[in-house]
């Protein structure tokens, strides 16, 4: 499985030079968004439609909070830009947010550190996916610029299925995808973990119609196209060891059941010996992570994943694939 970094936002800290390096100086925090996404229903991961800026001088203490909201947001040459004055080589702790909707109600670093963003549902980005960033000892460069790179609160998965071991009279359609596991919120400047179900969605972030028709066309031979899914942060870390096979990276029970990420493929089956009944379905399910041990889903990167059934497709018994909607007999 690899993971990639997603294209960074830029936020630019531009100091123009004076003689009294400890006067005042003015100041451009310029944001910078890329290119839009091509599909109708993702998102545009760049699109910033609001931000938040809080400066902290070297003690903790603030110095300025900033919120500019959409309907103030100027753009100049594709960039927004915000003037201010800092103290020319003195160092700040600089936190930002993008695409938020409100003002954070943070006074204080530790405020600010211990805030949770709330999402109303797991798809709510038309106003710009969530973005954050946290600088500790912020200093200007010999250009006078500060760089922040905001990143944003979800993780991509990229998903397609290669059909190229399944027998050849299997038929695999799949006509629902969706984020088990999925946070309801996480925290914007430090690395967010569900401690408990109380912090995920009843119903995941989930692809169905024809958003999933790109699983069930070729781009190559077996190879089918891929699609989209997002979801916050959830670095839950390692808690197996020495798994040997993804069948072995499983939990059926407990916390670990409950609070880490996972992803639910459903399809409609059939082949000479059995099939799904009309309106059910075959199940697969897989948590998500780094490594067969590892169960981190980290915000702002790409995870690409490649889903292979096998022979019948039904070879595995277990949580992992559900096959209890499968009955005997041809489907044709």
């Amino acid at each position: 499985m690899r993971r990639l970094l997603l294209p960074s936002i830029l936020l630019l800290l531009a100091a123009c030079a004076r003689e009294n390096p400890s006067a005042p100086q003015p100041t451009l925090i310029v944001l910078e968004a890329a290119s839009p996404a091509t599909r109708a229903y993702d998102p545009d991961e760049n699109k910033i439609t609001d931000y938040n800026l809080l400066i902290f001088n070297r003690q903790g203490f603030l110095e300025e909070r900033v919120y500019v909201p959409a309907r103030a947001l100027k753009l100049s040459g594709g960039k927004v830009i915000y003037r201010t004055e800092l103290l020319q080589g003195a160092p700040y702790i600089i936190l930002a947010a993008a695409n938020l909707g409100y003002e954070l109600p943070c006074h204080s670093l530790e405020e600010a550190l211990q805030y949770r963003y709330y999402m109303a549902y797991p798809d709510e980005y038309t106003q710009g996916m969530p973005m954050a960033a946290y600088l500790d000892a912020a200093g200007a460069n010999e250009e006078g610029v500060i760089s922040v790179k905001l990143q944003r609160l979800m993780a991509r998965i990229d998903l397609n299925i290669d059909r190229t071991a399944l027998s050849k009279d299997v038929n695999f359609k799949v006509r629902e995808v969706l984020v088990g596991g999925c946070p309801s919120s996480a925290f914007l400047f430090q690395n967010n973990k569900v401690a408990h179900n109380g912090q995920l969605f009843i119903n995941g972030f989930q692809r169905n119609g024809n958003q999933v028709n790109p699983l069930n066309q070729d781009v190559s031979l077996g190879i089918s196209g891929s699609i989209r899914l997002y979801l916050l942060e959830n670095c839950q870390g390692d808690l197996l060891e020495n798994v040997e096979t993804d069948s072995g990276k499983v939990f059926t029970e407990g916390l670990y059941n409950q609070v880490c990420s996972y992803l639910e493929l459903r399809a409609e089956y059939s082949s000479g010996s059995y099939h799904t009944r009309p309106g059910s379905r075959l199940v697969y399910r897989f948590y998500l992570g780094e490594d067969r041990n590892n169960f981190d889903v980290e915000r702002n990167c790409i995870y690409t994943i490649t889903v292979k059934p096998e022979g019948s497709g039904l070879s595995e018994d277990s949580w992992r694939v559900d096959k209890s909607q499968v009955v005997a007999g041809s489907g044709y």
